[in-house]
């Protein structure tokens, strides 16, 4: 099977998630970034085995996952300080701060996933506050062609958002955050 993902555009777009995350559960940046070189070479060796590559994430996930396990039980009892349990917390805040922080955490995500012809304009005009005019002229283009760039930008995100499940609400009203595989992965 032809994957659009190769381990190059993988790093690309979740190394710099997979560290962070690594850096919040292990104490020494060293290991950190050795977790997440082994991490890298085991997803470059799997990669050929995974079926449906729209699992993508939680497949990685759950690579990171087991490798912090495996990091921990190479640890003696008494220094282990990994619970699977607290992979992200909201337990003190209400749910519009949950929601806040997956449509924050989600949207870092989609802007990254833009192509670079409209992830560009977005950032400039929507994030950076810039005046479209001067954005155009900036970046060589016409004003209508800036201004259609910026609207597809936002209407690809739009779309990322409606395939999220932080925008998906159970009968009760709760939001789908505790299933979105980006900004709360899966547990095991």
């Amino acid at each position: 099977m032809e994957y659009k993902h190769n381990v190059d555009n993988i790093w690309t777009e979740f190394s710099g998630q997979i560290r962070g995350y690594l850096l919040g559960k292990v104490k020494q940046k060293d290991d950190a970034d050795d977790l997440l070189q082994e991490i890298f070479i085991k997803i470059h060796g799997s990669l050929g085995q995974l079926q449906d590559e729209n699992k993508l994430a939680p497949w990685i996930y759950q690579i990171v996952r087991n490798s912090l396990t495996d990091y921990y039980r190479k640890k003696s009892p008494e220094t282990s300080e990994f619970n699977e349990e607290s992979t992200v917390s909201f337990d003190s805040e209400t749910p519009d701060d949950i929601y806040s922080a997956c449509v924050s955490g989600c949207l870092r995500v989609f802007i990254d996933r833009l192509p670079e012809k409209y992830r560009e304009p977005l950032v400039l005009s929507d994030i950076k506050g810039l005046k479209q005019k001067d954005i155009a002229e900036q970046m060589n283009l016409s004003y209508s062609g800036l201004k259609s760039r910026v609207q597809r930008g936002r209407d690809m995100i739009k779309e990322m958002f409606m395939d999220c499940a932080c925008m998906s609400q159970d009968k009760h009203g709760n939001s789908g955050h505790e299933n979105c595989v980006i900004c709360n992965p899966p547990a095991n």
